[in-house]
């Protein structure tokens, strides 16, 4: 039995129902549904399939699903999958929606056969991929075909079907097949989609670096993941998760798992587990005893850990992440709901200096109101001798607010540096992009614990009018001297 469905006009001698409007004498066409007998090995059918009525009443599209389905003039032959199953189609459908089906069946080393096989594709995903040629049926899409599909797609150069297929991961991606859609988009090469997945891999860190589907991702998705200043992650998590994936990556490479195999396997990786964050206990009860780190790097690590936790110690960052920066020292009461703050390039600039001695990582800076509107950065940081200490250049994304506030985005120095008690230093931010929002009411004293800051106009540095009562620069970026 098959369910056929037609167009019939008014008075239709199928339905018996009239479907003309008494008011305005206007015809529609009433879609019904017929359930008839087909004979599925010879391919006959019962007389109706022989009428007018689905050919002169209906669109386009339902003349194309009714010949797809009931097999009407096929002229090309599919063998699917590994049990190679049979699927019908048209080549003028196929060859007008695909200029990879144009070339095999039109080109000039055009097919000569009529039956063409396709063994990685399943049949259920290729009836998908034809009900989207002839009907643009995109509700095919659905979380269990959508990675076949995307692949066929791709495969086909069917872009308006890749289109709805990465549109739909974005809006389904979750903890589930978060890392799933990762690694399938490294495969793709779908760098868009790539990077909606690590956005949303960085902001929830704490729970998908504790899942077991992270463990098989392969170097790439990885060091993507724990490289970045984004992941919101505590580093004693990042550096349990970077173990137990090269664990797994040496029982694949069929590796005796043990601790300079491992070393081996996460090679570049190690150096973005950022070991100058850690604890000093934690560091020598748990880093020091295993054999990943060399007896240098340790020791190197322990110098650093014990005494100043300032500078570099190469080669490991040690520049906090973004989410993870200790405090933020917030110097307005109040922002401005407007994008007015015009950012051509002019710098904004304040002055500052502490009651005790901190550790500073960074500004954090109004963005604008338009999502992920970038900006060229450059910051710089100043002493009270006009020295400059510090100059960082970032293009930034401000698609995602990485600190408390929807229009704040972070810039961070490379390392933290240390910044003295009772001096003045001066931040210095050039930013070029589309004007942004800016802070008013602002403080000459904010305390942050037991920390003190005061701040104090620079005039002679600030040219795009920020002082300390209004403008940018709105939070300082800092941790506690150890």
């Amino acid at each position: 039995m098959k369910v056929i469905s037609i167009f019939a006009e008014n008075n239709c001698s199928i339905c018996q129902r009239s479907t003309t409007n008494k008011r305005s004498g206007l015809v529609f066409r009433r879609k019904i549904n017929i359930t008839m007998e087909v004979d599925e090995e010879n391919q006959q059918q019962c007389p109706l399939l022989d009428s007018n009525i689905w050919r002169t009443r209906s669109t386009v599209t339902s003349c194309n699903s009714f010949m797809l389905q009931n097999k009407v003039a096929c002229d090309i032959t599919f063998t699917l999958g590994s049990e190679g199953q049979e699927v019908v189609a048209h080549k003028y459908v196929l060859i007008s929606r695909s200029p990879v089906f144009y070339a095999m069946f039109c080109g000039p080393v055009a097919e000569s056969s009529n039956v063409i096989s396709v063994p990685d594709i399943e049949p259920d995903i290729f009836q998908f991929l034809l009900s989207y040629l002839y009907c643009d049926d995109d509700s095919v899409v659905d979380s269990d075909s959508v990675m076949a599909l995307l692949y066929a797609a791709k495969k086909y150069s069917i872009y308006s079907l890749e289109d709805v297929c990465k549109q739909f991961l974005k809006d389904n991606i979750c903890f589930d097949n978060a890392c799933l859609i990762l690694e399938q988009s490294h495969a793709f090469d779908e760098k868009d989609l790539y990077e909606e997945c690590l956005k949303f891999i960085w902001k929830n860190g704490e729970e998908i670096l504790e899942m077991s589907c992270v463990k098989d991702l392969c170097e790439k998705c990885m060091q993507d993941i724990i490289a970045s200043d984004a992941l919101n992650a505590d580093e004693k998590l990042v550096y349990e998760c970077v173990v137990s994936w090269s664990e797994i990556q040496c029982i694949k490479k069929k590796m005796e798992v043990n601790d300079q195999n491992q070393r081996e396997v996460l090679s570049n990786i190690l150096y973005h587990v950022r070991f100058p964050l850690m604890p000093l206990s934690y560091f020598a009860d748990h880093v020091s005893e295993k054999q990943i780190l060399s007896p240098e790097e340790k020791l190197n690590l322990y110098k650093y850990l014990c005494q100043s936790r300032s500078g570099a110690v190469t080669p490991f960052i040690s520049r906090y992440r973004s989410k993870k920066t200790s405090l933020h020292c917030k110097r307005f009461k109040g922002m401005v709901d407007s994008s007015d703050w015009v950012q051509k390039g002019k710098k904004d600039a304040v002055s500052f200096s502490c009651s005790v001695p901190i550790l500073m990582h960074g500004v954090c800076m109004y963005r604008s109101g338009l999502t992920g509107a970038p900006y060229d950065i450059r910051l710089e940081l100043y002493d009270e001798s006009d020295n400059q200490l510090t100059c960082v250049h970032r293009t930034e994304d401000t698609i995602e607010s990485t600190v408390e506030g929807r229009f704040l985005f972070p810039v961070l120095f490379d390392q933290p540096l240390k910044i003295l008690s009772c001096s003045y230093y001066t931040i210095v931010v050039k930013m070029i992009g589309p004007k942004s929002f800016y802070g008013e009411r602002g403080r000459k004293k904010v305390v942050c614990g037991n920390v003190t800051f005061e701040f104090i106009s620079a005039p002679n540095r600030s040219t795009n009018s920020t002082n300390v009562f209004t403008g940018q620069i709105p939070v300082i970026l800092f941790s506690p001297w150890l």
